[in-house]
């Protein structure tokens, strides 16, 4: 049946082509909810019928996910192919869209992602969707200038998963939701954990641009010991007095390690240029240990790192 379907559309699109010529694209509600063939549209573009698609419709340029229940980072992954772009012409809207976004257009170098009526959303500036479409108008000029080099991915974190780990040249990258860490009460109070995340780019060999919400990150050395220790943490970010303390890595042998040497807030021109907010230490990088943007706030991080033994 989809093959037949396809078939009919591609004669759809060639004499719409012939009027138009304009990209054409068919989206796909997805197979969820344990519902059976014949109680969803199930010919159509589906993830598993895409081949048969595009034999059946070779005019149609796009086939795209309609997104509306779980399994986002899976569905999406499934659309991104070598001869299928990803776009997203619908997709619940959410306060975390912008987090949403910012993964598909690092991540997967995304070229359209369209919120169901997004414009019956709030116009306040304090509205999280109207904070993280402005973060990603800032973040365009970059992120559209580096899909397909290598050098960007996106962040994607719940309360199930939790951690991804990096590796650019080297250097280990450990990004985490921003609920891992102990001093937010949300953290273990029996809150929701918002979906957190955005994008990393790496801009030259000890430089790197984070940004989103909701996100830590820590640098070490990839094919080095372990920088970090884990040990039980208080709301203050120090080890519980009287409970387990952090210990010396006697395993170093004074190989090269990597620190974080500045990290500092920017907005992003127009032309991609930054402009610097201010500077962050101390605290707001838990004294060196890693980057953080809150869960609640969007920013632009410009860390650069250094090598020390």
């Amino acid at each position: 049946m989809a093959f037949h379907y396809a078939q009919y559309v591609d004669k759809l699109a060639q004499t719409a082509r012939s009027i138009h010529p304009i990209p054409l694209y068919v989206n796909a509600a997805m197979n969820s909810r344990g519902r059976k063939p014949g109680e969803y549209p199930s010919a159509g573009p589906l993830a598993h019928l895409i081949d048969i698609w595009h034999c059946g419709a070779p005019h149609i340029d796009l086939l795209a996910p309609v997104l509306y229940d779980k399994g986002f980072v899976d569905w999406v992954a499934q659309y991104k192919l070598p001869n299928n772009p990803l776009f997203i012409p619908e997709i619940k809207r959410s306060m975390n869209n912008s987090v949403q976004a910012l993964y598909v257009f690092a991540e997967h170098d995304a070229i359209g992602f369209s919120p169901f009526s997004i414009e019956d959303g709030s116009d306040s500036p304090q509205d999280p969707l109207v904070q993280g479409y402005g973060l990603m108008k800032e973040l365009m000029p970059v992120i559209t200038s580096n899909q397909g080099k290598g050098v960007m991915n996106g962040l994607f974190f719940d309360a199930q998963n939790k951690e991804r780990v990096l590796q650019y040249d080297g250097v280990k990258l450990t990004c985490r939701h921003y609920f891992t860490l102990p001093w937010d009460p949300r953290a273990t109070d029996g809150s929701i954990w918002p979906e957190g995340g955005g994008v990393v780019l790496r801009l030259s060999k000890d430089e790197f641009l984070i940004a989103g919400n909701g996100i830590v990150v820590e640098f070490e050395k990839a094919d080095g010991h372990s920088q970090t220790i884990n040990t039980k943490l208080g709301e203050d970010g120090f080890a519980y007095q009287g409970g387990d303390h952090a210990q010396q890595d006697t395993s170093w042998k004074g190989e090269s390690r990597v620190g974080i040497g500045t990290v500092d807030e920017v907005s992003i021109q127009a032309d991609g240029s930054f402009q610097y907010v201010r500077r962050l230490n101390g605290d707001h990088t838990h004294q060196g240990r890693h980057v953080r943007i809150s869960v609640g706030e969007f920013k632009i991080l410009h860390v650069k790192l250094y090598e020390y033994k």
